[in-house]
């Protein structure tokens, strides 16, 4: 059975669409094209559960029982309020950088470095602020499958080994920072879905490195050490795409026209509207195949939050952004990890001024800048000589940038 209600988005004072989607995706917005205020309408008495196989892939669930996972849903048009931090806490994170391969140095090198964070909230223990001893050179396990055409590292590799890097330091960070007596959340920048392998042309390679990041994955959820993600200012379109299916179904007619009016629009600018400062949205699922890989218990889902800029946010709400927060469906699958993670977010976004204070602690920790950049290249240079190996060579190019003329 299909129920279906109506979503309005507002792009511009000039525009309005009204679309038409399943009852996945009940009425959450209206607002005129002249700027008026936003109603919320409530859904009609006795609704009931849609049965459309197309967003069931993109709702997770509040019921571990894989049987009855693609049955029960939440309302996908629900918003949450950000439910104060316990204390004391602990807060865990960690970030990377890296030198990538230059074609105008030889020999081949690379460095990634990765920091380590981890805060004790409530409590008199010391931070935990640190970089972790840089990884350069090839890797041994890649050594062997080098791109074939260009015979080294490609940006591709190091950054794919930087986000291994990063999610195990992590792990291991959490297993240190954890208390028997204390939540914990472990907190990544950026997404926790390899987008970026599946780019390789070595599908064996693909397969080793995807292979090795679920593996961390697993070890997260066997240990019972929740993580999350964070993603800033978010291009992602999943739901909107998501709103373009449901067009297509439409028999009602006009559907291409109105299909066409989707295009370009990111699903955080649907949430700009919809979230107040503060809330979340509900929790989907991503239908990205690449994660075929990861155990059903791993697979990513998110959720979108409104988080604010700043101690005095409330002042200027319109100072905050929409945020996406990834997390494994075995923390999406307990409200109570997903308030934790919520408001871990939230309180880090306050202090942080409108980014998590905590992933900002661990850029800084593991940046890698230009002067540090020269060192690792003397140092290379050092290494070569000590060993009786040709000296490092660079091209005009590189050179002329070292010494420019004027």
């Amino acid at each position: 059975m299909l129920v279906r209600g109506t979503v309005s988005v507002i792009l511009t004072k000039r525009q309005r669409l009204c679309y038409v989607v399943c009852c996945a995706w009940p009425p959450v917005l209206h607002r005129s094209a002249q700027g008026g205020a936003i109603a919320r309408p409530e859904p009609p008495p006795n609704r009931p559960i849609a049965t459309c196989s197309t967003c069931t892939p993109f709702l997770a669930t509040s019921t571990p029982s894989a049987p009855t996972r693609s049955r029960r849903r939440r309302n996908a048009g629900a918003t949450y309020p950000a439910p104060e931090r316990a204390a004391p806490f602990t807060a865990v994170a960690t970030d990377g950088s890296q030198i990538y391969p230059d074609r105008h140095v030889e020999p081949t090198c690379y460095l990634i470095n990765t920091s380590r964070v981890a805060f004790q909230y409530g409590t008199l223990e010391t931070p935990v602020l640190e970089a972790t001893p840089p990884h350069f050179g090839h890797h041994a396990k890649l050594a062997e499958r080098l791109d074939a055409e260009l015979g080294r590292v490609t940006n591709e590799i190091v950054s794919a080994q930087r986000d291994e890097q990063e999610l195990k330091a992590l792990l291991e960070t959490s297993r240190e920072a954890h208390r028997d007596d204390r939540p914990l959340v472990a907190l990544a920048d950026g997404t926790l879905i390899r987008w970026m392998i599946r780019g390789m042309d070595d599908r064996d390679l693909e397969e080793e490195m995807i292979g090795r990041y679920a593996a961390l994955l697993e070890d997260f959820r066997r240990e019972e050490l929740p993580l999350a993600s964070y993603v800033s200012m978010p291009g992602n379109a999943e739901l909107i795409n998501l709103l373009g299916v449901h067009l297509r179904m439409d028999e009602a007619g006009g559907a291409p026209d109105q299909e066409g009016a989707l295009a370009g629009l990111l699903d955080r600018w649907l949430f700009a509207e919809t979230l107040a400062p503060g809330e979340r949205s509900a929790t989907f699922t991503s239908a990205s195949r690449i994660q075929t890989r990861y155990a059903e218990e791993d697979r990513i889902c998110y959720f979108y939050a409104h988080v604010p800029a700043g101690p005095d946010s409330s002042a200027h709400p319109d100072d905050g952004e929409i945020a996406r927060v990834e997390v494994p469906r075995w923390v999406a699958d307990s409200p109570d990890l997903l308030d934790r993670v919520h408001g871990l977010v939230t309180s880090e976004c306050a202090k942080g001024e409108g980014y998590p204070m905590i992933l900002s602690e661990a850029h800084e920790h593991a940046v890698i800048r230009a002067p540090e950049k020269e060192r690792f290249y003397q140092m290379i240079e050092r290494a070569l000589q000590e060993q009786g190996l040709p000296p490092m060579r660079r091209s005009r190019k590189a050179r002329s940038k070292r010494s420019p003329a004027v």
